[in-house]
C-alpha cells in the first residue's frame, strides 16, 4: 500500500492542519473505541459507502487533519457479507484524542496513549472479585467510576446435598457437604469444576508469563495488602473452593455445585434454592489434577499460603490416580438436572494437560510420553479441547528453562506451527479473523489466540506476533463487524443487556463492568425465540442469521452471544497483561 506522510496537527505552515474534517458520525468505521498505544499497529475496519480511497485522522477537539492515508483495496468478507477496506495509520504515534473521517463520515472518538488500556486491564481482572460466591462484595472494592456494584453474599454452600451422580467412597448420596467460596461460572450461579480449571489455567499462566506486569499491579481487592501478586490472590479464592470437591477417600472429584435448575435473574442473596454436588467424570479429575499441579508449583514456599502447595500436589496426584483407574467416564446431566453440563468428550486431551502440569511440577518423567505431544491437532484451546493449554504451559516452561532435550524440541516445533497457523489465518482473512470459525464464545477464542501470539513474540522477539495480538485486542474493543466494544462498561457502544443474573438483578443500568460478552456466533440463534426470563425489556432480532461475524444480539435472552463466562474473561485478562507488558 502506498504510504502517505504523517502530519502533526500544529507547526507546519503548509500542512493539512489548516484543513478541517467535516464529517458525520457513521457506524461503518470500526475503530478500537478505547484507542491504541503509540507503538502499536493502528488499523480500522471500514465498510465503504460508495467509492472512497482515502481516510483522514482528525484531532477530536479541533477537527483538524493530523494524518491522511490511502484505504486498502476493497475485499469481500464472506463472514460478514460486506466489502471491507482498511485504514492503517500505524506510523502515527502522537498522543491525543482523534477520530477517523472517511468519505464524509466519522468514527467514534478514540485516544492514542500509552495508558489506553489501563482502566480496561484493571477491570478485566477486578471483575473476578465481583464473581466471588459466598461473600459480601463491598463498596470499597466494587466502585466503578462512582457507581457501586456492591452486593450481599449469596450461596454460602455449607449444606450442599450430594446428588446420586456424585456418590463416591467417602460421599454418600443424600449426605451433606461443605463447598463454600469459588467463582460463579458465568451468567448463572453454578460452580463448575471443568470450567474453573480452564479459567485458572489462563490466570495462573498469565502470572507466570508476564511477571513484570504483575509485580506492581494493584487489583484493589481485599488481599492486596499481602505479599502475593494480586492475580494469584484472586486465583486462590477459586482454588480453595476446588479443594472441597475431592473425596479424600478415593480421589473422586465432583463435577459441579449447582441447583437442579437455573434460578431467576436476581441477585445472589435473593435466591436460596437447595444446591447439590453433582456428577463425576474422567476429564473432570484430569482437569482438577492439571490445575492443582500447576498451582502447587506457583504457590510453593508462599508465606501467605504456607500449607497450600503440598496439599494441592497431594490432591492432584489422588485425582489423577482416580482418573487412571476410571477411564472413559463421560458426564451427562441426570434427568433431574438442567444446569450447565460441561460434557467433556475428549478425556485424552485432559490427561495430556494433567501429564504436562504434573511433569512441570515434579520433574517426574513418568508423566511425559514424548509420543503424546505429537497426537493432537493444535488450535485455539477451549474448555472441551485443552491440549493447546498444555502446549502453552510447556512453551512458558521452555522460556523459564524448565523444559529441555527432545521435549523442548517437540514443544517448540508444535508451538511454532500453532502460532503461525493463527498468524497466517489473520493475514489471509479479509476481516483479519484468526479462528477456524465463529464458535460459541468466539471472543474467548480470540483472547486465547492473542495469548498464543504473545507467547510466540516472547519466544522469538518477532514483532509481527505482537502486532497481531494487538490487532486482536482492538477487535474485541470495537474494531469488528458489529461495531461493539464487547467489554461491559467500556467504549461508546458496549453490551447493555448481557445474560448475567447479577447485572439483571441489581437494577443498575450499566452491567457489572469488565465482563467480556461471548460474541458473535450462529450456533444458537433461536435462543431469544424460545427462552423467557423475568425482565421487562423488549426482545430484538439478531441482525443476521446468515453471516456469523455480525451474529451478535445485545439481549438478555441471547445466552449464545451475550452471556459472560470465566473461561472467556480469564484469557482476556492474560491478553491485556501481555499487551501492557510489551506495548508501552
Amino acid at each position: 500500500m502506498k504510504k502517505y506522510k504523517d502530519f502533526v496537527c500544529v507547526g507546519f505552515a503548509f500542512a493539512l492542519s489548516t484543513v478541517s474534517c467535516e464529517a458525520k458520525n457513521d457506524a461503518k468505521i470500526h475503530v478500537s473505541q478505547l484507542g491504541y498505544t503509540p507503538n502499536s499497529d493502528k488499523k480500522a475496519m471500514v465498510v465503504p459507502d460508495g467509492k472512497v480511497d482515502s481516510f483522514y485522522l482528525c484531532d477530536a477537539a479541533s477537527g483538524k487533519i493530523c494524518y491522511r492515508g490511502k484505504l486498502s483495496p476493497k475485499k469481500y468478507w464472506d463472514l460478514s457479507g460486506e466489502d471491507l477496506q482498511w485504514a492503517d495509520f500505524s506510523s502515527y504515534d502522537k498522543s491525543g484524542e482523534y477520530y477517523l473521517s472517511v468519505g464524509g463520515k466519522k468514527s467514534y472518538n478514540f485516544t492514542i496513549s500509552s495508558k489506553a488500556y489501563d482502566d480496561l486491564t484493571l477491570w478485566a481482572h477486578k471483575t473476578f472479585y465481583l464473581w466471588r460466591c459466598g461473600i459480601d462484595c463491598t463498596e470499597e472494592f466494587s466502585n466503578f467510576h462512582g457507581q457501586s456494584y456492591a452486593h450481599k453474599a449469596g450461596h454460602p454452600d455449607v449444606n450442599v446435598i450430594v446428588h446420586p451422580s456424585a456418590e463416591s467412597a467417602g460421599r454418600k448420596a443424600g449426605s451433606t457437604v461443605k463447598s463454600p467460596g469459588g467463582w460463579y461460572d458465568a451468567g448463572d450461579y453454578g460452580k463448575y469444576t471443568v470450567n474453573s480449571a480452564i479459567a485458572l489455567e489462563s490466570m495462573l499462566m498469565s502470572a507466570e508469563a508476564f511477571p513484570s506486569f504483575y509485580k506492581n499491579f494493584d487489583m484493589e481487592i481485599p488481599e492486596s495488602t499481602n505479599n502475593t501478586v494480586d492475580v494469584l490472590d484472586e486465583a486462590m479464592y477459586n482454588l480453595e473452593w476446588m479443594l472441597t470437591l475431592i473425596d479424600t477417600v478415593d480421589g473422586c472429584v465432583a463435577h459441579k455445585v449447582t441447583t437442579k435448575r437455573f434460578v431467576p435473574m436476581v441477585l445472589p442473596a435473593e435466591t436460596n434454592v437447595q444446591r447439590y454436588m453433582i456428577g463425576k467424570s474422567t476429564a473432570t479429575n484430569y482437569g482438577f489434577a492439571a490445575i492443582m499441579a500447576k498451582a502447587s508449583r506457583l504457590y510453593k514456599n508462599n508465606p501467605d499460603y504456607p500449607d497450600f502447595s503440598e496439599k494441592a500436589m497431594r490432591y492432584a496426584k489422588r485425582a489423577y490416580e482416580w482418573a487412571e483407574k476410571n477411564p472413559g467416564i463421560i458426564f451427562h446431566n441426570p434427568d433431574s438436572i438442567g444446569t450447565g453440563s460441561y460434557t467433556a468428550r475428549f478425556p485424552e486431551q485432559f490427561r495430556f494437560w494433567a501429564d504436562v502440569e504434573l511433569y512441570l511440577a515434579t520433574k517426574d518423567k513418568k508423566y511425559i510420553d514424548l509420543t503424546a505431544i505429537d497426537t493432537f491437532q493444535y488450535d485455539v484451546p477451549t474448555w472441551q479441547l485443552p491440549a493447546s493449554f498444555a502446549l502453552m504451559s510447556l512453551i512458558v516452561g521452555v522460556e523459564n528453562n524448565m523444559v529441555d532435550g527432545d521435549l523442548k524440541k517437540k514443544t517448540e516445533l508444535h508451538f511454532d506451527k500453532l502460532a503461525n497457523l493463527l498468524y497466517d489465518r489473520m493475514e489471509k482473512d479479509p476481516g483479519r479473523f484468526p479462528l477456524f470459525k465463529f464458535e460459541w464464545g468466539s471472543n474467548g477464542g480470540l483472547a486465547n489466540a492473542g495469548t498464543i501470539l504473545l507467547l510466540q513474540y516472547k519466544k522469538t522477539g518477532d514483532k509481527k506476533y505482537l502486532k497481531a495480538a494487538q490487532d486482536i485486542t482492538t477487535y474485541m474493543i470495537g474494531r469488528n463487524a458489529t461495531g461493539y466494544c464487547f467489554v461491559t462498561g467500556f467504549g461508546q457502544k458496549s453490551p447493555m443487556f448481557i445474560h448475567d443474573r447479577r447485572s439483571t438483578g441489581d437494577g443498575i443500568a450499566v452491567p457489572v463492568p469488565g465482563l467480556l460478552a461471548g460474541g458473535p456466533t450462529l450456533d444458537a440463534i433461536r435462543d431469544c425465540d424460545t427462552y423467557v426470563y423475568n425482565y421487562d425489556h423488549p426482545k430484538s432480532e439478531y441482525p443476521t442469521r446468515e453471516y456469523p461475524a455480525r451474529a451478535y444480539n445485545d439481549e438478555i435472552c441471547s445466552y449464545s452471544t451475550n452471556e459472560v463466562a470465566i473461561n472467556w474473561s480469564a484469557p482476556f485478562l492474560m491478553l491485556l497483561a501481555g499487551i501492557n507488558e510489551n506495548s508501552k
